[in-house]
Parts: structure tokens; C-alpha cells; sequence
């Protein structure tokens, strides 16, 4: 690459603006404008941080907004958001996803003269110049209705170095035998590096997470470019919603208010590290010895969540806990898994999924026909290792009271 033609950019997609936070069954008041703003504003995070970091430009890997869906107001600010960059002088490079390819972009509303629109077909090239000078070489499309195949996506011939933009799964090997030096892909909400050495590729991950399973921290992710061709690269936190999964381990627990002491205090921990952000807390709960037994009890769990949220989370708290649950193997002591009952062979069935995850649950077939591709059947699908636990936890802990009632 050209000597002293050193740039940086910011990587990010998956906004969904038109999609607000979900997957609690319910929502306490105060935070319903949080969960409806959520997107647009850890999107704007994103903007803002391309204007702090003064980069060159901006990479969109698509899955911006569904127009279909969205109001004005959301287009309106998409917009207001590329206008930003465009008096500051960043360009935009845009990719379209599954639910944004550039078909669906209005007609009659003009994008700023900074932002770069890649199409369907084949990969097409642009040059990022300044000063007239090209700098790199940006290739990419709209999402395929297919994978790419290996060689469609050429690096530069002359030597610039070469970004490549895409949607979706991507096999490692026509990223890893491409000559190609940065690929920036789209269609995951978390950030994720495919194995694809020596290539460096991305899913820079959506700069929110959106339902309880999407924990940690949410980020879009900032690349500078050195004259040699080396790269550097840091994640950048976006998020103003974060979920979090809190596991606390105890050997024991005397009594329900000692636990919820603990709770509290990492609670207090865990506010005073957020940064400016709000905490959606679910808190899983280990106990290795002696606890009462009543700590099993859904009744207790929501008598716990409730003391939480009155003092960290009600009105405009900083931090709301959407769930408690907690296991004791007091509760469900070693010798009830080796008896030879119903209740024996249930529990060391279950222990035996909990410890191999691979192990296939297929609930969908144990329904009739008729059910087997309606609502019934995606209520029973497992598609997360975390429902997987969730499921296995309640389901343990509903077998012993069913099958060990005196």
C-alpha cells in the first residue's frame, strides 16, 4: 500500500431501529421509553464516536432498519445521523442485510452525498481517495441470496489494501485463501471473529443488544490502519441498555435474607461500574450446601426481585431485575440421583443434558402434526444455550416436586 497512507474507520450494522427491546413479560413503566429508544440511541453512540475518533469513514454491514416497517421519525433520524458525518467530511459505505437492500430505500428520499450504496450481484469497488490520492480499495454488495463463492471478492491488483463488506455467513475458507486484508461482515448481533487467519474479518455485532439473552457489553468497532498494512482494532461501547447475567456461587445460606444481602451488594458493585448506561439484571443463584429449602420457591424469587427493584430499580433507578432464580443442591441432594425410581432416572437424564450441550432437546417433536409449525412450536424451541439452561433448571426443579410429592 502507498507509503504515509495510514487511515482509521469504524465498523458497525445491525441497528434495527425499528425494533425495540423485548423478551420480558412485562415492562414497568418508567422504562418503556428506555426500551423504545434504545436502538436509535446506542446507534447515535455509534455516529458520535466516528466524529470523536475523527475516522475516515464508516463501514454499514446492513440490517440498518426494515423501511417497511419503520415510522418517518426513523428514516428521519437515519438520516440526520449520515448529515452529521457529511459536514464533517466521513463517508459512509453501506452493505444492505435481509431486510434493507436498496430496492426498499425510498425513491423520493435522497441520501447524503457521502453515503456510498452498494447493490445486488456481484461485489463492485469503490476508492476511498483524499486528496484525490486513493487510499483503499472498498468492495462489497447487498446480501446474497447466497454464500459468496471463493474468488468472487478480489483484492485490489495495484496493492491498495482491500476491505471487503458483506452479509451473513461467510465459509472460512473463501475468507482465508482470499488476498484480501480486512473483511467486515454483517447478520450477527454479537460481536464475533470467524476463524479465518491469516484474513482479518469481523461481525462488528449490533451496537445494542435487544432481548435477555444479548448480555454484556454491545460495542461498534473502531480499526486504524497503519502505512505497513497493519491493523489495530478496539471495541467501542454503544450500548445504553445493558443485559446482564449475574451467577452467584455460595457454599451455603442460613437464611433468605442473608442471600439477599449478597444480591444487593453486587448489585451496588455492578451500578458502580455501568458508565452511563441502564442494567437489565437476571441473577442466577448456586448453593452448594446447606440453604432453606424455601429458597426454591417462585413465591420467594419474586419477593427477592421486588426488594430489589425498590431500591435500585423503580421510578428512574439505574439498575431493574427481571429475574431471580436459584438451585441448591441441599434441595436436591446426591442419593435422590441414584435411586432406581422414576424420579432417579428423570434427574440423571437431566443432569446428563445440563453437563453435554450438544445432546439434542427436540421438544417440537413430542406435538401433533397440527402443531408442529404454529405458535405451540416455537414456544418449545431451544435456540440459545442459555434456554437450554433456563429450561433444564425449571424443569429439574418442577420433576422433583411432581415426582418426590409425599
Amino acid at each position: 500500500m502507498p507509503e504515509g497512507a495510514s487511515f482509521r474507520f469504524i465498523q458497525s450494522g445491525d441497528f434495527h431501529l425499528d425494533q425495540p427491546l423485548g423478551g420480558l413479560s412485562n415492562v414497568p413503566d418508567h422504562l418503556r421509553d428506555l426500551f423504545c429508544d434504545a436502538a436509535r440511541s446506542a446507534t447515535k453512540n455509534v455516529f458520535e464516536n466516528a466524529v470523536l475518533h475523527d475516522v475516515d469513514f464508516v463501514l454499514l454491514t446492513g440490517n440498518l432498519l426494515d423501511v417497511r416497517r419503520s415510522t418517518p421519525k426513523t428514516l428521519g433520524f437515519l438520516l440526520e445521523q449520515f448529515e452529521t458525518l457529511n459536514k464533517v467530511g466521513i463517508q459512509v459505505y453501506w452493505a444492505g442485510g435481509s431486510i434493507d437492500p436498496p430496492v426498499r430505500w425510498p425513491s423520493s428520499i435522497a441520501l447524503p452525498e457521502n453515503v456510498h450504496v452498494f447493490k445486488t450481484g456481484s461485489p463492485q469497488e469503490i476508492y476511498f481517495e483524499r486528496d484525490e490520492r486513493p487510499i483503499c480499495t472498498i468492495t462489497g454488495r447487498c446480501n446474497p441470496a447466497r454464500e459468496p463463492r471463493e474468488g468472487e471478492y478480489r483484492a485490489d491488483p495495484s496493492g491498495l489494501f482491500t476491505i471487503a463488506m458483506s452479509h451473513g455467513e461467510i465459509e472460512a475458507g473463501t475468507i482465508r485463501n482470499s488476498e484480501i486484508a480486512y473483511w467486515a461482515i454483517g447478520g450477527k448481533t454479537s460481536r464475533h471473529k470467524p476463524k479465518s487467519s491469516p484474513a482479518f474479518s469481523l461481525f462488528a455485532g449490533s451496537p445494542q443488544g435487544f432481548v435477555p439473552t444479548d448480555v454484556g457489553q454491545r460495542s461498534c468497532t473502531l480499526v486504524e490502519v497503519q502505512d505497513d498494512g497493519s491493523m489495530e482494532s478496539e471495541a467501542l461501547a454503544t450500548d445504553v441498555v445493558r443485559w446482564q447475567s449475574e451467577l452467584i456461587e455460595l457454599e451455603s445460606c442460613e437464611s433468605i435474607s442473608d442471600l439477599e444481602q449478597v444480591l444487593k451488594n453486587r448489585m451496588q458493585t455492578l451500578i458502580g461500574s455501568k458508565g452511563r448506561r441502564h442494567l437489565l439484571v437476571d441473577w442466577r443463584v448456586i448453593i452448594s450446601g446447606d440453604s432453606p429449602k424455601d429458597l426454591l420457591d417462585e413465591t420467594t424469587w419474586s419477593k427477592m426481585t421486588g426488594a430489589l427493584n425498590k431500591e435500585f430499580g423503580e421510578d428512574h433507578g439505574e439498575a431493574w431485575t427481571h429475574e431471580v432464580t436459584v438451585e441448591t443442591s441441599s434441595v436436591i441432594p446426591e442419593p435422590w440421583y441414584q435411586e432406581q425410581t422414576i424420579s432417579g432416572d428423570f434427574l440423571r437424564m437431566a443432569r446428563e443434558l445440563q453437563a453435554d450441550p450438544t445432546i439434542e432437546i427436540d421438544l417440537k417433536s413430542m406435538l401433533g402434526s397440527l402443531e408442529q409449525g404454529g405458535r405451540v412450536a416455537q414456544a418449545v424451541e431451544i435456540d440459545s444455550r442459555e434456554t437450554r439452561r433456563k429450561i433444564l433448571q425449571e424443569s429439574r426443579r418442577m420433576g422433583v416436586q411432581l415426582l418426590r410429592a409425599e
